[in-house]
C-alpha cells in the first residue's frame, strides 16, 4: 500500500456466514497484496456452540458505518472501496455511504421481503420456515445459523433496487450477476438504474468454481486498481 495514497477495500458479508464470506473475500484479498483488507462480521458468533446469530438489516447497517468511520480515522486521504455478496449489499444500501470510491456488489438481492426469503429457505432445507420462532439452520461447515424473529421484522420496506439507484447517485457502482445462481431465485433489475454497470458471469453463487473464480477475481483487479 502506497503510504501517501492508501487503498482500502472493506467486505460486507451475505447471509449466514462470517467475515470471510465461505473464503470468497480472502480469495480477493489475496488477489490485491497491495492494499489494506478489512474483512468484519455483522453477526456475533458462538465458538463454543458454533452459533451464528443474523442481526436485522439495520444494525448491520450501523455496524458497517462503524467499520468505516474507523478506518477513515486510522488512515487519512485513503481510497475506500467496498465490496459486497449477496444480502451483504441490503446494509450497503441502507447506510448509502458517502466518500467511497467504488462499490462492488457480487450475486445482490433483488427481493429481501419475508416471502421470498422464506421460499428460498424453504426450498433449501425442506420445511416450512416459521417467522414467528427461532429458526436454525444447520449449515455444511457445521456450525449453525439461527435467525430471530426480530430479522424479519426489519425486512418492512426494504426493496433493494431502489436501494441500489439511490446509492449510484452518490458512488461508482458495479454490479457483477452469477448466472447460475443456486441460492437466489430468479431476479429480474428491469428497474435498474442504467446508468449502473451490471455484467452477468458464469458461476453459482459464491463462484466457487476454478474457472468462474478465476474470472471474477480478475474483474476485480481491474475495477479496483488505483
Amino acid at each position: 500500500m502506497n503510504p501517501t495514497n492508501p487503498h482500502i477495500v472493506i467486505y460486507s458479508h451475505g447471509f449466514g456466514v462470517r467475515k470471510d464470506d465461505r473464503g470468497l473475500f480472502r480469495a480477493v484479498a489475496k488477489a490485491m497484496p497491495e492494499a489494506t483488507h478489512i474483512l468484519f462480521d455483522y453477526s456475533p458468533f458462538n465458538a463454543s456452540s458454533k452459533t451464528l446469530t443474523v442481526k436485522p438489516f439495520n444494525e448491520q447497517a450501523q455496524k458497517l458505518r462503524k467499520v468505516i468511520n474507523t478506518a477513515r480515522a486510522d488512515h487519512p486521504g485513503a481510497v475506500i472501496d467496498l465490496v459486497c455478496h449477496g444480502q451483504g449489499c441490503v446494509p450497503v444500501g441502507i447506510l448509502k455511504p458517502r466518500d467511497i470510491r467504488k462499490i462492488i456488489m457480487i450475486a445482490p438481492p433483488d427481493d429481501v421481503s419475508e416471502t421470498v426469503l422464506t421460499a428460498q429457505l424453504s426450498a433449501q432445507l425442506g420445511a416450512t420456515i416459521d417467522v414467528e420462532t427461532r429458526i436454525r439452520i444447520a449449515q455444511p461447515d457445521g456450525d449453525t445459523v439461527v435467525v430471530r424473529p426480530e430479522y424479519w421484522q426489519g425486512l418492512a420496506d426494504i426493496i433493494p433496487v431502489k436501494l441500489y439507484n439511490r446509492l449510484a447517485k452518490f458512488t461508482k457502482l458495479r454490479i457483477i450477476n452469477a448466472r447460475h445462481d443456486e441460492v437466489l431465485t430468479p431476479r429480474s433489475f428491469e428497474r435498474l438504474d442504467p446508468g449502473i454497470s451490471a455484467v452477468t458471469l458464469d458461476g453459482g453463487h459464491d463462484f466457487a468454481e476454478g474457472e468462474s473464480r478465476g474470472r471474477l477475481l480478475h474483474i476485480l483487479q481491474k475495477e479496483l486498481a488505483v
